[in-house]
């Protein structure tokens, strides 16, 4: 790590890491009031329009605007877009002509109406298809095409939507409730005989 200080002492500054989060944090939440899309857009990432977005920021990696996502996505918590081959600090130096950036890059596109799993982690070159869902945990390290089910690591086709959408239907519960404390009683009694 020693090494890595030498070449590139800018990069691990304390007092520039600070003012990086300062400024990020500002931006989030004076001036974009919070609105996760609005700042997403500011760094650089393309987003369509409906999405839901329960990701943070961080997740965007170091060039958020290698990643676009299309419309009507669904990104649940703790996905992680990776643009960049991070490796590449071990060997670069003793490479001419690379950058402190490092030279090995990589776009995410994600289609419209595809649905992305909780901690799944996207890796660089990967199009995730339309009316895809990546399951949770899972590393995409390949393309996924339009209307598939992928899950696992490395992510592997699970099923079509249309068989995904049939087990659904299948596994259903009948929810009556307008509100979280209903569907708390509801579903208690449902699982457990009970209200808890």
């Amino acid at each position: 790590m020693r090494q890595v200080d030498s070449v590139y002492p800018k990069l691990n500054s304390p007092m520039n890491i600070l003012l990086m989060l300062l400024k990020n944090k500002f931006m989030y939440y004076i001036i974009f009031h919070g609105d996760k899309v609005r700042y997403l857009r500011w760094l650089g990432v393309r987003i369509g329009e409906g999405c839901q977005i329960f990701n943070q920021f961080g997740g965007f990696g170091s060039e958020p605007w290698l990643v676009e996502i299309g419309n009507r996505v669904i990104l649940a918590n703790g996905v992680q877009f990776i643009t960049h081959d991070g490796a590449s600090r071990l060997i670069r130096h003793n490479i001419p002509g690379s950058s402190i950036y490092g030279n090995s890059f990589g776009r995410i596109l994600l289609h419209d109406e595809c649905m992305i799993g909780m901690n799944a982690i996207i890796m660089p070159d990967v199009e995730i298809g339309p009316n895809s869902i990546v399951g949770v945990g899972s590393v995409v390290n390949k393309n996924v095409p339009p209307g598939m089910v992928y899950a696992g690591v490395p992510a592997k086709p699970i099923c079509s939507l249309d068989e995904y959408i049939t087990r659904y239907k299948e596994k259903m519960i009948e929810i009556k409730s307008n509100n979280r404390e209903e569907l708390r009683r509801e579903l208690t009694l449902f699982f457990w005989g009970e209200e808890r």
